[in-house]
C-alpha cells in the first residue's frame, strides 16, 4: 500500500470501495504541486489530473471522474470534526468540491501536516521576511 492509499482508508475505513482512482488523483496533484512545482491555481483536474488517472487506471475520463469525485465526496463525509482538524488543518462546515479533498491530502501526504496548517505556516514565514527587509540608505542621508 501507498503513503496516499493508507491515508485514504484511514479516513473512510476498510471496505469494498473503490479507492484506486482516487488515490491516483491524489498522487498526481502531489507530482504537480511538488515535483514539477505547478501552482495550485493552475491545476485543472479535468484538464491535468482525470485525464492522467483515466490513463494510469485504463477507463475513460468521464469514467475516472466520477469514481474520484464520489471518493472524494465519501472521504469528506467521513470526516468528523476531530479529523478535519486533523487531516485538513478546520473543521470546515463544507467543501466546494470533492476535488478539494484531492488537495488537502497531497498536501497532508507530502508534509505530513493539514493544508491550513502548513498555509498559515508559509503566511508567518512570508510575513517575517518582509518585517526583516528594511530600506537601506546611505551615511549621507539627512533622513536617517
Amino acid at each position: 500500500m501507498t503513503k496516499e492509499e493508507i491515508l485514504v482508508r484511514e479516513i473512510i475505513g476498510p471496505g469494498r470501495n473503490e479507492i484506486r482512482g482516487f488515490v491516483c488523483a491524489v498522487q498526481e496533484a502531489k507530482k504537480l504541486l511538488f515535483g514539477e512545482r505547478v501552482s495550485r491555481e493552475d491545476i485543472f483536474v479535468t484538464r491535468d489530473i482525470y485525464p492522467a488517472v483515466a490513463k494510469r487506471t485504463n477507463k475513460k475520463v468521464k469514467t475516472a471522474a466520477r469514481q474520484i469525485e464520489r471518493v472524494g465526496n465519501l472521504c469528506w463525509d467521513s470526516l468528523d470534526k476531530s479529523q478535519k482538524l486533523r487531516y485538513i488543518g478546520k473543521a470546515l462546515n463544507d467543501i466546494r468540491s470533492p476535488q478539494d479533498m484531492i488537495f488537502y491530502l497531497a498536501y497532508f501526504s507530502q508534509y505530513g501536516k493539514p493544508y491550513f496548517v502548513i498555509m498559515s505556516e508559509e503566511w508567518s514565514q512570508l510575513q517575517m521576511i518582509e518585517t526583516d527587509i528594511k530600506p537601506v540608505r546611505a551615511e549621507h542621508d539627512p533622513y536617517m
